[in-house]
């Protein structure tokens, strides 16, 4: 019976009394992000906003791309899958002996829910949004199927 009533730990001035309890709490403001400021980054970069609306005739995909031209932009429909690319690159030369370089990258891959009539795609960007309008196939929108009282 006295095995399930809970422990209370005595606090004496906001620290706690048992000696492991302040090792750790020590331990974990010194080392509290330390691995992560010798390994390199693991996540992939943040990618913007992207929505796909898949709506009675065609499917819109809009997604956030800011700093790109029109012209950078590259867009492919590869089966089901609709694949965005942009690419921008910076090329600065100050002195003979400086040399830098920088690049810009997005990359996305959307998996479409229908089948795409592909000679009817349109995309427009627009203030660092892409959208694209991709319409469905005759037989990806579906037929009515009227339901009579047997």
């Amino acid at each position: 019976m006295f095995g399930l009533i809970p422990r209370r730990e005595k606090v004496r001035a906001g620290y706690p009394m048992n000696l492991r309890d302040e090792f750790k709490a020590l331990y974990d403001r010194f080392f509290n992000a330390w691995p992560m400021q010798i390994e390199p980054r693991l996540e992939p970069e943040r990618f913007w906003d992207l929505d796909v609306k898949d709506v009675e005739k065609e499917v819109v995909v809009r997604a956030e791309i800011p700093g790109f031209e029109p012209a950078e932009l590259d867009l492919e429909l590869r089966n089901n899958w609709l694949i965005i690319k942009a690419e921008k690159k910076y090329e600065k030369k100050e002195k003979e002996t400086t040399h830098e370089y920088a690049e810009r990258r997005y990359e996305r891959f959307v998996e479409l829910p229908a089948a795409i009539d592909a000679a009817k795609v349109e995309a427009m960007y627009r203030n660092g949004v892409l959208e694209v309008h991709l319409p469905k196939t005759e037989e990806a929108k579906g037929t009515h199927i009227p339901v009579v009282k047997g």
